[in-house]
């Protein structure tokens, strides 16, 4: 199991600004996927309500790959955003949905693309043209990515693209992406020397986002939530400042709420809207 102690964090730790989004709107969520196929608006609306109250400052929304789906996503984001007007992350199939991206310009950050030079671009300029933020996997086709150099050096090509398609870095996230073990607990140590390393690549500041959910992927639900408490505190400590979460885990919110501030709008949310 990881090392840590609770007590020993808080005391030696200053609260940051993180930006906390909910990750409730997925296909693989029952309710979500029920909602949706219903078409209950209601619901719907409920279930951002439900994360926003628990202290979301943003919501990841997943349709899935279905083309079906694609037709229902205009949809499930005009009634989220009218639910509780907070900035969506959307799968990147919403880079196909101009109309949407002009509606929504400054409130949806693309999630995700992947590092791939021969796809990035494209992604960024479309993203730019809107207004939109942008996620950036830090791996690529045919290449494996085991170590925080790896990583880095991915970070490094994405930050080139960004500067040579004039795509504003506050409106970039750049995920190092959890690599779990053989035992089924994530490979830490990459991602927090990445995170602390990040900062050295730019003189503007590089916003990072991790998925807590792919850190225990391979894990038993019964024992998710502990290894989420226990990783949030390291992973802010080392400069991550978005995180993917289930903000519906008491547990989880409280270690959060100790270590975090929240802004109604956090900064690198504001960054991006007005960049």
């Amino acid at each position: 199991m990881i090392p840590f102690t609770k007590e020993k964090f808080y005391q030696n730790s200053s609260k940051k600004t993180v930006c906390l989004v909910g990750q409730d709107m997925h296909i693989l969520n029952p309710l979500f996927f029920q909602a949706v196929e219903e078409r209950n608006s209601r619901a719907l609306a409920a279930m951002a309500r439900r994360q926003a109250e628990a202290g979301a400052n943003a919501l990841d929304l997943n349709l899935g790959p279905a083309k079906k789906n694609k037709s229902l996503l205009a949809w499930t984001v005009e009634v989220l955003r009218e639910a509780v007007a907070l900035p969506l992350f959307v799968a990147s199939q919403i880079l196909s949905t101009p109309d949407l991206l002009a509606r929504h310009q400054g409130s949806i950050t693309v999630n995700s693309v992947t590092a791939d030079p021969e796809t990035l671009a494209t992604a960024m300029e479309k993203a730019g043209e809107y207004g939109a933020g942008l996620v950036v996997l830090l791996t690529k086709p045919g290449q494996s990515v085991f170590t925080a150099d790896d990583r880095l050096l991915l970070a490094a090509e994405v930050l080139e693209t960004a500067a040579s398609t004039g795509f504003p870095l506050a409106r970039l996230h750049l995920d190092p992406l959890f690599r779990p073990s053989a035992q089924g607990f994530p490979e830490l140590d990459p991602i927090l020397e990445t995170l602390a390393t990040l900062p050295l690549l730019s003189q503007e500041k590089v916003h990072t986002v991790v998925a807590l959910s792919s850190a225990s992927a391979f894990l038993p639900a019964a024992k998710r939530s502990a290894l989420h408490q226990r990783l949030l505190p390291l992973l802010i400590d080392a400069g991550l400042d978005t995180v993917i979460l289930n903000c519906n885990d008491r547990s989880l919110m409280e270690v959060s709420r100790s270590i975090t501030k929240h802004p109604k709008m956090p900064s690198c949310l504001a960054e991006a809207a007005l960049a």
